[in-house]
């Protein structure tokens, strides 16, 4: 038994340096392209929900707290690369979007993004792929499970 859970926390310590090294290798990515991390995502989310996306859908998306978000949208929008406007829909949202300024800028940053990764992606077979995705679900849905409790 006990060599049972030893072997488990081996694939543990393994997943967080995992992960914690592709966390790295994003904020290095971002580092050299002068931007903040949470703030390219939230530019990725903006970008995936145009032509209305909230401040709440930056939040629930990436997994980050609302002032966060805020202070990301503010330095955004004093950079000129974002307006906020009522959500007709909901009153109590401010619909995030881009100025030109901030399409440019955008179409930029994440499609230098985009071809860096489809450059890495590129150097797996797609069986290997599918099979990394359909792991991540399978473990992301354990751990919803596991961390419930």
């Amino acid at each position: 038994m006990e060599n049972e859970k030893d072997k488990i926390n081996e694939q543990i310590e393994r997943y967080y340096r995992s992960w914690f090294r592709t966390n790295d290798l994003y904020d290095a990515w971002a580092k050299r392209h002068n931007i903040a991390t949470n703030t390219l995502f939230a530019l990725y989310v903006i970008n995936t929900n145009k032509p209305e996306c909230t401040q709440s859908q930056i939040c629930n998306q990436l997994f980050l707290p609302k002032q966060t978000v805020s202070q990301i949208l503010n330095e955004l929008e004093k950079k000129g690369y974002v307006f906020k406007e009522v959500n007709l829909n909901d009153r109590r949202n401010k619909n995030i979007k881009f100025t030109e300024k901030g399409v440019a800028f955008a179409i930029e940053i994440l499609g230098e993004l985009k071809a860096a990764e489809i450059k890495a992606f590129g150097q797996l077979k797609e069986k290997e792929l599918i099979n990394i995705m359909d792991n991540f679900e399978l473990l992301n849905n354990t751990l919803e499970t596991g961390l419930a409790e």
